[in-house]
């Protein structure tokens, strides 16, 4: 450790020093991370909670922490506490570049205000509108502030030129004579003007209680909702618009989701006016598509995932409406990024209703890596229940990701679609043997009787004996409850069949005929089988064909009653 060091730390505190290494060492790891897992990745949890944990810790014992900025280093009162010279890395370099040359985090900020801030500063730019001061200064984090070089030169004038010690004597002078003059007399005030009779007194009561119920954005939100209504200004009609557009980010950012569908629902109702040009039109449809962007679909994840707001869903559910196809993308991305099962549920009815006329509009999005995207997609596709919107989903029969196939083969079995159906016999060649099993039960559940022939092909081939038992079992059952009495002759061949050499296939043989015999309505099975016990001999074998014997005499003696 250098001697320059060992100066810093003291001036600091070697304890509160450390503790703030640690902090930006998380900020780095956590900023690093956030590029790389989804948000619900338990790595990514794990380090935004740290993050929150130790940035709590010292602030509770510490105070405000300060962080003043340099090209490549961040120091604290004076001490540095992170360095990294490769401006592609660089928190630093990205903040300095930036022109911001303080940071400061208060008591009280959240896991979420971190995040959100290293998703700003943590990242290169996207373009050159995206400065990091603008896009905190459109956040507006509570707990955390900033100083930027313009900040810094405004306030050099007056610090050197010592006025501010002038006022400061000034008023202090000014405070002295106050208190050496005498105080006035205390004046009476006529009775008749302190009395209200009860009319007065009725409008100052319900004056009061209206100013108390008074919201400042709602004076601002009628405001701006009135200037751009009546001007006739081009400019002024687009500045106004853009204002609307810009503070209804800033409301949802903040989690007013009120005061935000306030502001969505006039520019809708601008944009249907009667008489409307489109060049009155575009702004309006344009500040609209902006309110969900990837900032606000991943704050918006946050906050409904992490509180339980269910009055809102109503609001929120009014709102995406309104904002409709043109938002499609960011609704689609909410309801990948969302855990919360009543969320995805408000998602899912939204979107339907968007994409009732055309399901085609959905069709970019089903070749999304995530599949339990799909998954929704999917779903979504099968309550709209159109044929194109059909036609979308049976395309997925061959999606390489499983979970994806699962579930469309789960709609070929809930649906009343008989052209359809024919779809599931694409999953007795599927490479997933959970997939096939599952398939062969549904085909027999259902008797779907073109389901027999593939069926009958699929036992007879040369590769059904090197199959997987279960599989096996299941194409037996299969077969006897599609094929009955037509499935008997292959079923006895593999009852009958003799493995000299390999008793355990034996046994495997004799259990999948018996399985498929089981699922066959008819009086031929209790002789085949009793012709069976008398050929087969050995103890498991015995045991296998008296119980079938037993069950079959059973059944017969329930038909006979």
């Amino acid at each position: 450790m250098t001697q320059e060091t060992l100066q810093q730390e003291d001036t600091i505190g070697k304890e509160e020093h450390a503790s703030v290494v640690q902090i930006i060492q998380t900020m780095v790891k956590t900023s690093k991370a956030l590029r790389i897992y989804l948000p619900n990745n338990p790595v990514l949890i794990g380090f935004i909670s740290e993050l929150g944990t130790r940035m709590t810790v010292h602030l509770a014992r510490y105070g405000e922490l300060s962080l003043e900025v340099d090209p490549f280093a961040l120091r604290c009162q004076g001490a540095k506490v992170y360095e990294n010279t490769d401006p592609k890395e660089s928190i630093a370099s990205r903040l300095y570049a930036d022109g911001i040359r303080a940071l400061f985090f208060d008591q009280g900020v959240q896991s979420a205000e971190l995040t959100a801030f290293l998703g700003i500063a943590g990242f290169d730019r996207l373009s050159n509108d995206d400065d990091i001061v603008t896009r905190l200064w459109e956040r507006n984090l509570q707990h955390i502030g900033y100083l930027t070089e313009e900040d810094f030169r405004e306030g050099a004038p007056a610090e050197e030129s010592g006025t501010s010690g002038d006022q400061r004597e000034a008023m202090e002078r000014i405070r002295q004579a106050l208190l050496e003059q005498p105080p006035p007399a205390p004046r009476m005030i006529p009775k008749h003007l302190l009395m209200l009779n009860a009319d007065e007194e009725k409008w100052l009561q319900g004056a009061l209680e209206a100013e108390g119920r008074c919201n400042g954005l709602d004076d601002v939100i009628g405001v701006l909702a009135a200037t751009v209504a009546g001007t006739r200004d081009p400019k002024l009609y687009r500045d106004f618009i853009s204002m609307m557009e810009t503070l209804a980010v800033t409301l949802l950012l903040g989690g007013d989701m009120g005061h935000a569908l306030k502001l969505v629902r006039f520019l809708d109702r601008m944009r249907q006016r009667s008489g409307i040009t489109e060049e009155q039109r575009a702004p309006l449809e344009a500040a609209l598509a902006a309110v969900l962007s990837d900032t606000t679909v991943q704050t918006l994840q946050v906050s409904l995932d992490t509180t339980d707001a269910s009055t809102g869903y109503g609001e929120l559910k009014e709102l995406l409406l309104i904002l409709g196809l043109p938002a499609l993308g960011p609704i689609c991305e909410l309801l990948g990024r969302v855990e919360k099962l009543k969320v995805r549920k408000l998602l899912i009815e939204v979107l339907v209703e968007l994409g009732r006329e055309d399901p085609a509009v959905f069709r970019p999005f089903l070749s999304d890596p995530r599949w339990y995207l799909v998954r929704n997609l999917v779903l979504i596709l099968s309550l709209i229940g159109t044929p194109e919107a059909l036609r979308m989903i049976l395309g997925l029969t061959s999606n390489r990701e499983a979970r994806i196939r699962r579930e469309v083969l789960g709609f070929l079995e809930r649906t009343d679609d008989e052209k359809s159906k024919p779809y599931i016999l694409k999953y007795l060649r599927d490479e997933s043997s959970a997939l096939r099993i599952k398939a062969l039960q549904v085909l027999a559940r259902e008797r779907l009787p073109f389901a027999l022939k593939p069926i009958v092909a699929l036992a007879a081939a040369d590769d059904f004996q090197e199959r997987p038992f279960p599989e096996r079992m299941a194409v037996c059952q299969s077969l006897g409850e599609l094929g009955q009495e037509r499935a008997i002759p292959m079923l006895r061949e593999l009852l009958m069949k003799r493995y000299w050499f390999n008793k355990g296939n034996e046994k495997e043989a004799v259990q999948l005929a018996l399985a498929g015999l089981a699922r066959v309505n008819g009086s031929a099975i209790l002789p085949l089988l009793e012709e069976a016990r008398s050929q087969k001999r050995g103890g498991e074998l015995r045991e296998l064909l008296d119980r079938a014997v037993s069950e079959a005499r059973a059944a017969k003696a329930g038909r006979k009653r």
